[in-house]
């Protein structure tokens, strides 16, 4: 079973390095995405990443970068895709992050995790994708996805690792968001929603056909919010639905202004490295130029700028920005969790 111990030692640090960034304006990666491929072996109808294939890091590669973020101080590491089960260094991967005692989260499809679950003990968390029963995940995925599915959240539970769902709040998807909180009862897990992204490489074109109205939007986020706070298993803050429910426009994910104190730490405290190993301030974005592979990962990371936007809807950005702008109700929010989570006997 894997311990709960990362999780909280990373909370710590993490929290250590934001403070420490706030006194000295010292860039620190405490949190890294890592994008291994854009290759998938799945479609989903409102994802783009397949639609531009990229080179990739070689495994020797990924694993002096993993060295070295560890060096510098980094706790949380998700590694993504695209299908990051296409790579079949994927094991090697995730043993050197465990290694250095980073607390790593897969986010896969699931359609080949119980062959190689057993690979992945180093895990944290995998996040598989969930919209909805059957027929609605479906329909947004391909045929035989939701089984696949099911069958790779039953194998990381055997396996004891942690299981996170993803949910898009799309046209299609609004529907089944109580199916989707049962679900996650019924399997122990916890259940994200995030909102369709509609540009950046992350959107496919026809993304915004499941684009829904803003008002039902906001029913389906105030609803998340009532079932977060009756203790249903909501994998997103309190402040982060409040926050999300303020936001002017939910058709306009990204602002060139603060929303409350959600000001944008990407490229100062978290960020991403893409396939071919281009380092950017964050996944939705992606706008970076410079290539570990060429200049080395301290230079790309130092050579990084701010970006057009200073606040946006992403969930998991916004959830690293209130985290490292040390947003007090977040903090305890997470530190509560761990708790809980090594009383279940999950440490």
């Amino acid at each position: 079973m894997v311990s709960a111990m990362p999780a909280m030692r990373g909370l710590v640090k993490s929290a250590a390095g934001a403070a420490r960034f706030r006194l000295t304006g010292r860039r620190v990666p405490l949190a890294v995405t890592l994008v291994l491929t854009h290759r998938c072996n799945t479609s989903c109808g409102p994802c783009g990443v397949p639609l531009q294939p990229r080179g990739e890091l070689e495994a020797a590669e990924w694993l002096e970068l993993i060295d070295q973020l560890a060096r510098l101080g980094t706790t949380r590491l998700v590694i993504t895709g695209g299908e990051p089960l296409l790579r079949p260094d994927l094991a090697a991967i995730v043993a050197r992050c465990a290694e250095h005692g980073m607390w790593t989260v897969l986010e896969t499809s699931g359609h080949d995790l119980p062959d190689r679950i057993g690979e992945l003990g180093g895990l944290g968390r995998v996040m598989i994708p969930l919209h909805g029963p059957r027929a609605v995940h479906d329909a947004m995925v391909e045929p035989g996805a939701f089984d696949r599915g099911v069958a790779a959240v039953e194998a990381a539970r055997s396996a004891g690792i942690r299981v996170g769902t993803v949910t898009l709040l799309a046209r299609s998807t609004l529907s089944s968001v109580d199916w989707v909180l049962d679900f996650a009862e019924q399997h122990g897990a916890e259940a994200a929603f995030q909102l369709v992204a509609m540009r950046g490489w992350v959107a496919s074109r026809g993304a915004r056909r499941e684009v829904a109205d803003d008002d039902e939007l906001r029913r389906a986020l105030r609803g998340l919010l009532e079932a977060r706070m009756a203790g249903r298993p909501v994998a997103m803050s309190e402040k982060l639905l409040r926050s999300m429910l303020s936001w002017p426009d939910l058709a306009v994910p990204f602002s060139d202004v603060d929303h409350e104190d959600l000001r944008c730490m990407a490229g100062q405290t978290f960020c991403t490295v893409g396939a071919d190993g281009v380092v950017s301030g964050c996944l939705p974005q992606s706008s970076g130029t410079m290539n570990v592979r060429d200049h080395g990962f301290d230079a790309a990371f130092a050579g990084l700028r701010d970006g057009s936007c200073r606040s946006c809807t992403d969930t998991a950005c916004a959830e690293a920005n209130f985290l490292y702008n040390l947003n007090t109700p977040v903090v305890l929010e997470l530190a509560r969790a761990g708790l809980r989570s090594r009383l279940r006997g999950e440490a």
